[in-house]
């Protein structure tokens, strides 16, 4: 691992996956890869941020785990047929944390809980100051501000949405990767 973080020479974005990548299902489950859709923006807004030089690390909750829709074997062949959908983009995906609790579990790494941005910070050595966290939900952007980084809601979520707190508000992933490379504060 240490070697990894020698090398991550990359800006780093964290990413929600489920509903700002990929459409998410009317029942929030992506519980089968037949569920797997992406958005028509999600090749160009991650090959743009590839071509600015940027990588992501995917932050992303799965209550179908805790519910019993799928388990943690189901969810890894769901999120790698997910990763090899992106690879034409040729966006470097660092990790993927994933929460494999429901709303009512109290567990502590749950967005809106900082807990997974705080974990890959620490992981990939990574100014939090610096970072976006872009998602559909306001409890991705309240983990965002939780863990002290900018955040981006975009308006891709199948209920309306608000999040007044945050940094940016986009119509979609494309939007908001063009407003990142724009405002990204680089020391």
């Amino acid at each position: 691992m240490e070697e990894v973080r020698k090398n991550l020479e990359n800006k780093i974005i964290f990413l929600d996956r489920d509903g700002t990548i990929i459409v998410d299902p009317e029942d929030e489950r992506v519980d089968r890869e037949d569920k797997i859709k992406l958005f028509p923006d999600s090749i160009e807004a991650l090959k743009y941020l590839a071509d600015h030089g940027f990588a992501i690390i995917l932050i992303t909750n799965q209550a179908g785990i805790s519910e019993g829709k799928i388990n943690i074997q189901d969810f890894d062949r769901i999120n790698n047929k997910v990763l090899e959908m992106l690879a034409p983009s040729g966006i470097k995906i660092i990790k993927t944390f994933m929460c494999p609790h429901g709303p009512k579990d109290g567990c502590e790494c749950r967005k809106p809980k900082p807990t997974m941005l705080l974990e890959a910070a620490k992981e990939f050595d990574i100014d939090l100051a610096k970072v976006y966290m872009v998602g559909d939900r306001e409890s991705d952007t309240m983990s965002g501000i939780n863990a002290g980084t900018k955040t981006i809601l975009v308006k891709t979520a199948n209920v309306p949405v608000e999040a007044k707190q945050a940094t940016y508000t986009a119509p979609n992933l494309l939007d908001a990767v063009k407003y990142i490379s724009d405002n990204y504060i680089n020391d």
